[in-house]
Order: structure tokens, then sequence, then C-alpha cells
């Protein structure tokens, strides 16, 4: 692997130890603050940059996949993937936490510059914030022209792209990228007279993003898409949340720009209070491009003189909710004012990111009947931005948007009574990001497929108690009988 960290040649000679290699998991490199700038990289003798973990990533057999696990705090990172003619071997960064490791460019370049034969790259558990992108290149903090990039679990917060850039905090040109479980927020590119994408640009390749978040991103100037701009690429969203995010001066698009021959598809999301000076506030599709809403939830994005959908290319998949007849909506999707699908603010509510909740009384529940299909899948077989099926119980219906209502149901428990100690089994539904109350008690337990929850009764004085189960959405009681223990 010959890859490049600032100004420094990772590929350079240089006394490099042996990694830490086993068939099982390939080769393992550690980097902690505190750690040493040169030495092994090794769990006990950790070092202190990842551009030094790279570097011994460079010396591992083509074919061993390479893990670099970086420790708690802020890491000063540039890594520079240049078109080499060799195999090299696949890269995974792992952070301590999503929120406890930085990797930040320090207001200057890029944290990740890849290009087309870059290895493939997976980043996982970490922020990457303070990038500012450079004028040779597209994306705040991450420029990817490799074969395929994916990120799980990170925050891109706090980059910017220079004037008449694309992609605030990433660009893909050409590649393919996956995103899931991640949080865009205060992201922003331009001014910019012909780009775009406060949040994110992808030109040409495949961008597929799931259960993520984008909010408070922003472009300025006359380019389009204040989270997501998408120019001759492929686009997939999915189970996802676009919230509060504008396109300034002129720009158009206030969540999503397309151009050239984009193609996208925006599926069980929520798309809320986005807005442009220019037209569209929710999206801006010109050229040949166009974009397919199905499932969502579609209010509050207003452009200019009220434009909601700007462009010829914008396509009902059915069961939307939308507050506005403005962008051509098909039989199946139904027009709602924001006040009737009621959004609560963001909010952590479970799962990979914060979310927009809905009540039992939103519009916005059980508008898709559990046969419906969207994107060629059966809609309610899948699961919202939390994870939580959509699906519940027996239901008939589920709802559209990137929040599916579920407040717990419980359906039978066994036994009924018994002594502290006794193992008790809950069914029912709903019983995602529970909390357990068992006669004032709080015992552990562990839950099944969403349907079966396994505890023991508590230590508890003889006699009648209640069981609480309780999520964002409600609560669920039962009764039990607790017996004094055999003697």
């Amino acid at each position: 692997m010959t890859v490049v960290a600032a100004t420094v040649s990772l590929g350079a000679a240089g006394a490099c130890a042996a990694p830490v290699v086993d068939a099982a998991s390939g080769a393992r490199f550690y980097v902690a603050n505190g750690g040493s700038s040169g030495g092994p990289c090794s769990k006990s003798r950790p070092c202190s940059s990842l551009a030094r973990a790279v570097t011994l990533a460079n010396h591992v057999a083509y074919g061993t996949p390479v893990t670099i696990y970086v420790g708690q705090g802020m890491f000063v990172t540039h890594l520079n993937f240049p078109d080499k003619l060799v195999n090299e071997p696949s890269l995974t960064i792992i952070g301590a936490s999503e929120s406890g490791t930085v990797l930040t460019a320090r207001g200057s370049g890029q944290v990740l510059f890849a290009l087309t034969l870059a290895p493939n790259i997976t980043m996982e558990d970490l922020t990457i914030s303070g990038a500012t992108g450079s004028a040779s290149s597209q994306g705040g903090a991450v420029h990817w022209g490799g074969f395929t990039a994916d990120f799980t679990d990170v925050t891109f917060r706090d980059n910017s792209a220079p004037a008449n850039s694309y992609g605030g905090a990433v660009e893909d040109d050409g590649g393919i990228m996956n995103i899931t479980g991640s949080t865009f927020f205060h992201n922003s590119v331009g001014p910019t007279a012909a780009a775009g994408g406060g949040a994110i640009a992808e030109a040409g390749g495949t961008l597929t993003i799931t259960a993520s978040l984008f909010t408070d991103n922003t472009v300025t100037g006359v380019g389009t898409g204040g989270a997501i701009f998408i120019e001759d690429g492929k686009f997939s969203l999915v189970d996802s949340t676009v919230t509060g995010n504008t396109a300034t001066g002129s720009a158009t698009g206030g969540a999503i720009g397309l151009d050239g021959q984009g193609t996208a598809s925006i599926i069980g999301s929520t798309l809320n209070g986005n807005t442009a000076d220019g037209l569209g506030g929710l999206v801006d599709s010109v050229g040949t491009s166009h974009v397919g809403f199905g499932g969502d939830i579609l209010v509050a994005n207003v452009g200019s003189v009220g434009s909601v959908c700007s462009g010829t290319g914008v396509k009902d998949l059915g069961h939307n909710v939308i507050d506005q007849h403005a962008c051509g909506m098909g039989s199946t999707s139904e027009v709602a004012t924001a006040g009737a699908v009621g959004l609560l603010p963001l909010a952590a509510n479970g799962g990979p990111t914060r979310t927009e909740r809905i009540k039992k009384s939103s519009a916005a529940h059980d508008v898709v009947a559990k046969g419906a299909t969207i994107g060629g899948k059966r809609f309610c077989a899948g699961v919202d931005e939390r994870g939580v099926p959509r699906q519940q119980g027996p239901a008939s219906k589920c709802d559209a948007g990137a929040y599916q209502f579920a407040p717990p149901v419980i359906t039978a428990i066994s036994p009924h009574k018994g002594a502290p100690g006794v193992a008790v089994s809950i069914r029912g539904y709903g019983f995602d990001f529970l909390t357990l109350v068992f006669g004032g008690g709080h015992p552990r337990f562990t839950v099944s497929g969403d349907v079966a929850i396994a505890t023991r009764v508590p230590s508890l004085g003889k006699g009648g108690v209640t069981i609480t189960l309780s999520n964002p959405d409600g609560t669920a009681k039962t009764t039990f009988q607790v017996l004094s223990p055999p003697k």
C-alpha cells in the first residue's frame, strides 16, 4: 500500500516494525493520544498519529485486511491516496466512539483525499470535523474517487468547501460510497456559481445513504442542494432525515439539487423545514435528472415564490405525505398540513442518529398498507431510521417517513407469579429502546426479535406488583404476583 499523509510519503522506506497479524483478523494497528511518534503502533505501544499507522500498513501483504483502532481524543489527519498501478489491501479505521474520536484537518485541507485507484476504505465510530478542502479538489473533508468507501456511525460536522466547489463535507467523484447511521451537521459550501451540496455531493458515481441525518447544512451563492447535490450520478436515500438545511443567496434546492443525468430515489425518509432563496425548497431537478419520492414525509420545504419542487424530474413512487399539491403526487400520496403531520423536534429517540418523532395522531401514521411495494421492496417489511420494524404486530399499515410510531404492547406473560429470581418471559411487540420497571425494581432484561423479553423477578416483597414497559412512544403495563421465596 502506498499512501501519502500531508506532504510525507507514507510509502517511503523507513524503520517499520512487523505488524500484528493473525489469520482471523489480519493486520491490526493502534493509535492513541500520548502514543509514540514511531514504534510499532501495537496495542501495548500505540502510535500518536493515524499517518504513522498507515505508514506501517504499507508493509502489509496484499490480501491481508488492515484495521486501525483510533482512541479517544482529537487527531490532526491528512490522508492522501494517489493513483497507483498496484493492488492495495482494504483499510478499516475504527474510532473509540462516534463522539469520542475526532479526525480533524484543523482548518487546513482535507482529512481524506483519494483518487481512482485508491484501496477500499471503511471508517466507523468517529467524527470528521474542521476541514476546509482546497482550491484544487472537491469536498471539504473527504474527496473520494476510489473503488468503495463505507462510513458507518460517522459524524461530519463543521466542515466547509471553498467557492465554486462541491460537497461541504464529502464529494464522491465517480466512486462507490455507502453511508449508514451517520450525521451531517453544520457543513457548508460556497459561495458557488455552478456547484453545490452543503453536506455532500455525488458526481458520476453511486452514493447510498441509509439511516442518516442531515441538518443545518448550507449552500451559498447560485449553486444548488442545501444538503445534497447529485450530478450525473446515482443516489439513494433510505430511512433518513433531512431537516433545516438551506440554500441561500439565489441558490436552489433547499434539501436536494440535481443536474445533468443525475438520478435519485428517496424512500422512507423525512424531509422537513428545508428552505431555498431560489426555487425548490425541497428539490431542484434540472437537465435530464430525476428524483423519485416514496413513503416519505415532505413538509414545510419552501423556496422562492412558495415553490416546493422545481424542474420536471420529480416522480411519485407512492404513499408520500406532503403539504402541497405542487410536486405532482399521485393518488396513493396524501396532502396534509405540516401541523397535521406534527413532527416533533430532533431528539435522541433511539438508534444511531437523532430523529423527528411523530405521534399516533400524525397524518403520517398508518398511511402505507403492509403489502405496498416502493422501489421494488415491500415497504412495511423494512425498518425505520432507528432500526424499528415498520410493521408493528398485527397492524395492517405502517407509517410514512423516517420514524415509525411504535409504543410497547404486551400480549402475554409467563409465568404470572413467582418468587424473586424466577425467570419471566414477556411477549408482545414495540420492544425497542425500552425501560422496564418491575414493581419498583429495575432488573436486567434482554429483548429478542422485538417480540420477547426475558428477565427475572427482582428482590421484592410478597404481593401483587405492576410491570411497566416504556419507550418514547408510550407505556404498557401488566400485573405479576410475587411469591415468598421457597424455604
